[in-house]
């Protein structure tokens, strides 16, 4: 009797753990099975790095504004799509896709809040942001330039890519919601710019029609303060169902009735499974920097699976390098990982497939830094620039000693007694600052402190 139990027991064991088996592998099999796609900024070349995956892109069709490209085309910084496959660190492209947000001339420059606007569209900036072949300080009205980013709910846009734009005789682009259509008038507008249909030659709406809140591609031309439409398109945000979608952006829209968010013109909808992380749902407001991962299901709606929120950029550092190894890079003594999710680029010598392994002792280099949980540095962008003669550190105040004229960043000390009193004075532990000065390979020797003007 007790072994005609045994059997049965073992048999229903069996048939469970089979059972079990068999359910992994189906799981398995549809995660394989489902469609792949990545959407975020380049961070280096030597494959496409998008979100830190190296995606082969040998065999990838590219498409770049539209039109047939190729790699060559594109640059660090820029938003893409990537529809591929890839298993959280390599992974191969099929497709890679690449379209401006804004194309235009500068109607205006605020070099101190870090913004521009371009065809009605206020361009946001920050220590993230790629600037090619210009720089916002010097930045001018009338000048033509292409912005890549992501649009947030304020109606401005978060720049990762400004570059000049030479294409003069080319119509301009913008991309956007459409609000306040006139139908009448056969106006309406995106942002701030008011944009004229009256002309158009082409018109590319994929079913739908033209209606408040669609999302819109529109080329023309900028006629006084009216932008003059010859083509309009639907922007293409539709995914198939179960497609496994990684994105990048910013939060547009909050509905916690509905555990609902909008980001990059999609409904995201999280739930008491959704993973989140350096923040939790009280976290979820318009303009928060996002990264998700999830599936499309039947309605196109993106269920996250996962949230993450990107920090906030607290420290910089500018100098010579002093060592590397494999995955890290020494600047005054502070030793900073490099990682493939770091946003890698030269303006040295305009490298395309510059990475860690080019970097010299000795070169010239500019940090974006994240603190990690452990208490370790990580670098978000990477840089290789001209050699100049200041160093320079940005970053919270750890400790002060007024008495002695001391303050300390990044576990580093500097002697501040010779500034003005009054602004040793005005500082305090957690205020962030910045230090330039020279560096010598183990004195650093400080010229001038201001105060951040994030603070």
């Amino acid at each position: 009797m007790k072994k005609h139990l045994l059997a049965s027991a073992v048999a229903i064991a069996s048939s469970v753990l089979l059972s079990a088996c068999i359910d992994n592998i189906e799981d398995e099999t549809e995660t394989e099975s489902r469609a792949q796609v990545t959407r975020g900024t380049i961070d280096g070349f030597g494959s496409v790095i998008v979100g830190g995956v190296h995606f082969d892109s040998d065999g990838a069709t590219f498409s770049v504004d539209d039109r047939a490209g190729a790699q060559a085309d594109l640059r660090v910084g820029q938003v893409v799509t990537v529809k591929g496959s890839h298993d959280g660190a390599e992974g191969v492209a099929l497709e890679i896709i690449y379209d401006v947000n804004v194309e235009g001339t500068v109607t205006a420059v605020d070099a101190s809040a870090g913004t521009l606007t371009v065809l009605g569209q206020v361009i946001t900036t920050d220590a993230m942001t790629v600037f090619e072949a210009l720089d916002l300080a010097t930045l001018s009205t009338g000048v033509r330039v292409e912005v890549s980013g992501y649009a947030s709910g304020n109606g401005s846009i978060l720049a990762t890519y400004v570059a000049l734009d030479d294409q003069d005789q080319d119509d301009e682009e913008l991309s956007g919601t459409l609000a306040q259509l006139d139908t009448g008038a056969q106006t309406f507008r995106i942002g701030q710019q008011t944009v004229s249909y009256a002309s158009l030659t082409s018109m590319d709406l994929d079913g739908a029609s033209l209606a408040n809140g669609l999302s819109v591609e529109v080329e023309g031309r900028l006629s006084g303060d009216i932008f003059v439409a010859s083509s309009i398109e639907a922007e293409e945000r539709d995914f198939e169902e179960e497609t496994e979608l990684e994105m990048q952006g910013v939060i547009s829209a909050v509905n916690s009735d509905t555990q609902e968010i909008t980001v990059n013109g999609l409904t995201v909808r999280y739930d008491d499974e959704t993973e989140f992380e350096h923040g939790g749902i009280a976290a979820l407001v318009v303009g928060a920097r996002v990264e998700l991962e999830g599936y499309v299901d039947a309605d196109g709606v993106l269920i996250a699976e996962e949230i993450e929120f990107e920090d906030t950029v607290e420290i910089k550092l500018e100098g010579q390098v002093q060592a590397t190894t494999a995955t890290t890079v020494t600047v005054m003594g502070v030793e900073v990982t490099v990682d493939a999710r770091t946003r890698v680029r030269d303006q040295r010598d305009d490298e395309t497939y510059f990475n860690l392994d080019m970097l010299q002792t000795g070169d010239y280099v500019e940090l974006v830094v994240q603190q990690t949980a452990d208490g370790q540095y990580r670098a978000r962008r990477l840089e290789r620039d001209e050699t100049e003669a200041e160093s320079s550190v940005s970053a919270p105040i750890d400790a002060l000693d007024i008495q002695a004229g001391t303050v300390t960043l990044l576990g580093l000390s500097f002697n501040i007694g010779q500034l003005a009193p009054s602004l040793i004075a005005s500082l305090s532990v957690g205020l962030s600052i910045e230090i330039e000065g020279t560096f010598d390979g183990s004195v650093f020797t400080v010229v001038s402190l201001e105060v951040d003007e994030q603070d």
